[in-house]
């Protein structure tokens, strides 16, 4: 009988241990699920958070823009707009924003009229800037074909039965060109030829803009675009303008010829040079709990009031030249 008593208890033993032991398998299992739950839902808090942070960034810039066009009748880099800031401690969260001329640059749009046909005067100042950047001038003409409305190649482009080729030898889906306007530089991806190490030559030196007709801001420029718009100025004239712009922005075109130091003799072009830009890139990067959050803008400026035309959002910080192919809305 004895035997028997403490044979059952080793087993109410046993059978109490097992259910202890399923029992904390089953509290760590929970608590671990509750964990999971809590952090995906913080996740998930940070990422609406840090999208806000950024849209707030950009509505920063946008106020400052519209600040600046009340205030000043030029653009240039010593403004308030142009300044580098620290990110800014906002909440929980921080956003760093910045803003670029997009009129600084060279608008690829304006290769062709409104009409279709080349512009001869655009597409020089493009020749001359590709051979700055050391990039093959002939890239330029599956641009041209990407612009216009017909299905004839450029000497050196490329249309749709180029683009149906090139698919079917990469087995990849076949595309075909526009044949209007670039929406976005990513755009400039999908034409043939345009490398990534292409586009990253060309990101801060060409843009894409809604309109054909813009002229460039000599005050904001970089010295590659700003090289290829005046070929005849020399290389110590530029080094010194891009220096002394900075502090002393030119208030006009026509003082061009005086920073230059051109003679009255010589001829200086700047019927494509301006001081004042309509269109403006901003780059905002927000982080709240090491969830980052980039939203990228352009903005035109209309009169006092500055309006967005197209933007790009994504969760995490990419590459600059990894640029949308298409904008989540464009606006006229």
């Amino acid at each position: 009988m004895r035997d028997e008593k403490r044979c059952e208890q080793g087993i109410a033993l046993v059978t109490t241990l097992l259910a202890v032991a399923l029992l904390m398998v089953v509290v760590m299992e929970f608590a671990y699920a509750t964990q999971v739950d809590f952090h995906l839902a913080y996740n998930a808090q940070a990422k609406v958070q840090s999208a806000y942070l950024a849209r707030s960034g950009v509505h920063m810039a946008q106020l400052i823009l519209e600040d600046d066009a009340r205030k000043s009748g030029l653009d240039a880099l010593n403004e308030d707009w142009a300044r580098s800031l620290p990110p800014l401690p906002i909440g929980q969260g921080v956003v760093a924003v910045q803003v670029q001329d997009e009129q600084g640059k060279l608008n690829l749009n304006a290769l062709r009229n409104t009409n279709g046909t080349i512009n001869g005067a655009w597409r020089e100042v493009a020749e001359r800037l590709f051979a700055v950047l050391e990039l093959d001038i002939g890239l330029l003409d599956p641009v041209l074909d990407w612009l216009d409305a017909d299905d004839f190649p450029e000497p050196r482009g490329a249309e749709a039965a180029s683009y149906q080729n090139q698919a079917s030898q990469n087995q990849a889906s076949a595309y075909t060109p526009r044949n209007d306007i670039f929406l976005t530089l990513g755009e400039l991806s999908r034409v043939q030829g345009f490398t990534p190490t292409v586009q990253a030559k060309l990101y801060k030196s060409v843009t894409i803009l809604p309109k054909r007709n813009t002229k460039i801001n000599v005050n904001t420029a970089p010295r590659a675009v700003l090289e290829a718009l005046f070929p005849s100025v020399e290389a110590e004239a530029l080094d010194a303008f891009m220096v002394s712009r900075i502090r002393t922005p030119i208030r006009g075109v026509t003082e061009l010829r005086e920073r230059f130091d051109i003679r009255p003799e010589e001829r200086l072009d700047v019927r494509h040079a301006t001081v004042r830009s309509t269109f403006f890139s901003v780059h905002a990067l927000a982080s709240v709990a090491q969830v980052n959050h980039v939203l990228r803008v352009v903005m035109q400026r209309r009169a006092a009031k500055v309006v967005l035309l197209s933007w790009y959002e994504s969760p995490a910080p990419s590459n600059p030249t990894d640029n949308p192919t298409e904008p989540t809305q464009v606006g006229a």
